[in-house]
């Protein structure tokens, strides 16, 4: 037992009112009940990244095959901004629903 008489000890820690999640949060565990598949954000991120630095060398390749006289290297570069214009628009979906934050993936 305490040597302290009852009613007289440390006193009982005020209520902290629980964290405010996200406006997204909602959203991304939606996302996560209807696929069922949490995503690896880093191959998410990477594949398409990767495939963007294929096109732009490929066209670099055709470039110096063609000397300027074929369209292989306008329809790489013409996939490359494809690519790009679609990962920054997965990037800014990805942020408005929650998936991503400015301080880190979740």
């Amino acid at each position: 037992m305490s040597d302290r008489p009852e009613g007289q000890g440390t006193p009982e820690p005020a209520a902290v009112p629980p964290a405010k999640k996200p406006a997204g949060a909602n959203r991304s565990r939606l996302f996560r009940e209807i696929t069922g598949v949490g995503l690896d954000w880093r191959s998410a991120l990477l594949v398409p990244f990767l495939a963007i630095i294929t096109a732009l060398f490929s066209a670099l390749v055709f470039l110096y095959r063609d000397r300027g006289h074929g369209t292989r290297m306008v329809k790489a570069l013409t996939i490359r901004v494809g690519l790009s214009i679609s990962l920054i628009a997965f990037l800014l979906l990805s942020y408005w629903m929650g998936w991503i934050t400015p301080q880190g993936l979740r």
